[in-house]
């Protein structure tokens, strides 16, 4: 029986579970690699302490799936098999080797290399049967450890569509977590400037490294004044809120920083006690990003492999993650400087530990060996 990583109680466990049973649309996978976004994780073990239930990402009990096509004809009816009801699931991102398809399946074949995303299916386990559009094919040369790292990938591209940026234009990203630092990457390939904001200074010089042409460590009124005189007394075109912020310091000081008629775009966990006279006066438009594009938590898409039409959605969430893959393959990407830390999958439960340290590392990667 495969193992699987979950958080009870505050804790790590590891435990046996049945093998996935493979839908007629799914890929069977053995990983080869997981994946472990220390933010997102950390607070989900944290949650468990009190409350399994509240701890659940995707899906949960509470989840409320919106009308999002119309009703008169039955859509298909498959959902996201539900976490267990005692521990809450931990992991969405991995790379690894197929095993099996479903019948439905008509691109891959066992043995072939693929990256697969999902909280409801890419978790941390030795086998794992995720949907084709949560699935893209891993081309031959590509490290399978960068590949593993694609719903990460995927959420970044997504967030820096949201800005709507163009070649020579300016974004500020508060956060340069391992995300910020990938969406560095992205924006500076695309020709757009890049505004670093954090308080780590270790990391505000990464991110110069990957393209950032200024870094702020604060929200005062010095740093906006570099920030205007860096884009001829305008503004940035659009600020992507990539931190966590308990109050609504950092969504405000977005609006300062702005151009007239300029984007901020929400990804981050943080307060929104909005300023309107702020808001107001950078004329600004504020949008969120869903995660790893279009087709996220939208069963008909996912579970049931519903594509979306390329002439109505250019960019869906399977299409994000296989753009981040080729990106890896053409070498536009660098995940060498941020410095994975590589975990054995049996010891998951005690390198967890030191994962959530203050000092934790930008990211880290279960091994589960050849």
């Amino acid at each position: 029986m495969p193992r699987r990583v979950l958080a009870q109680g505050g804790g790590i466990i590891l435990r046996e579970v049945p093998d996935p049973v493979v839908g007629p649309g799914d890929v069977l996978v053995r990983p080869r690699y997981s994946v472990i976004s220390p933010g997102t994780e950390r607070s989900i073990v944290r949650a468990t302490r009190t409350s399994v239930a509240d701890a659940h990402e995707y899906p949960n009990a509470a989840y409320t799936w919106r009308t999002v096509r119309s009703g008169a004809v039955r859509g298909q009816t498959r959902m996201p098999e539900m976490p267990p009801t005692d521990a809450a699931s931990l992991g969405y991102s991995l790379a690894g080797t197929v095993v099996a398809v479903g019948a439905d399946v008509l691109d891959l074949r066992p043995g072939d290399l693929v990256a697969c995303s999902g909280s409801q299916c890419a978790y941390h386990c030795e086998l794992v049967a995720v949907p084709r559009n949560l699935t893209v094919p891993v081309p031959a040369g590509v490290d399978l450890a960068a590949a593993a790292h694609v719903t990460l990938g995927a959420v970044s591209i997504e967030a820096l569509r949201r800005t709507e940026c163009r070649f020579g234009e300016t974004v500020a990203l508060f956060g340069s977590g391992m995300l910020g630092l990938l969406i560095a990457q992205l924006a500076a390939s695309a020709g757009v400037y890049v505004v670093a904001l954090d308080t780590n200074t270790a990391r505000l010089a990464l991110a110069t490294q990957l393209g950032a042409v200024a870094t702020l460590t604060d929200t005062g009124a010095e740093e906006l004044a570099r920030v205007r005189d860096l884009t001829g007394g305008f503004g940035v075109d659009a600020v992507i809120v990539a931190a966590a912020d308990p109050g609504s310091t950092l969504v405000n000081f977005a609006f300062d920083l702005l151009r007239p008629g300029g984007r901020v775009v929400a990804l981050g966990d943080f307060g929104m006690d909005l300023d309107r006279a702020r808001f107001f006066g950078a004329q600004a438009t504020f949008v969120p990003s869903i995660a790893y594009g279009p087709g996220r938590y939208d069963p008909v898409y996912e579970e049931n492999n519903v594509d979306l039409p390329i002439s109505v959605v250019r960019w869906t969430e399977n299409r994000n993650m296989g753009h981040f893959v080729r990106l890896l393959a053409e070498g536009r990407v660098d995940l060498d400087v941020m410095k994975a830390v590589r975990v054995p999958f049996a010891d998951a439960p005690t390198a967890y530990e030191a994962l959530f340290a203050e000092d934790s590392p930008l990211t880290a990667v279960l091994d589960f060996g050849d």
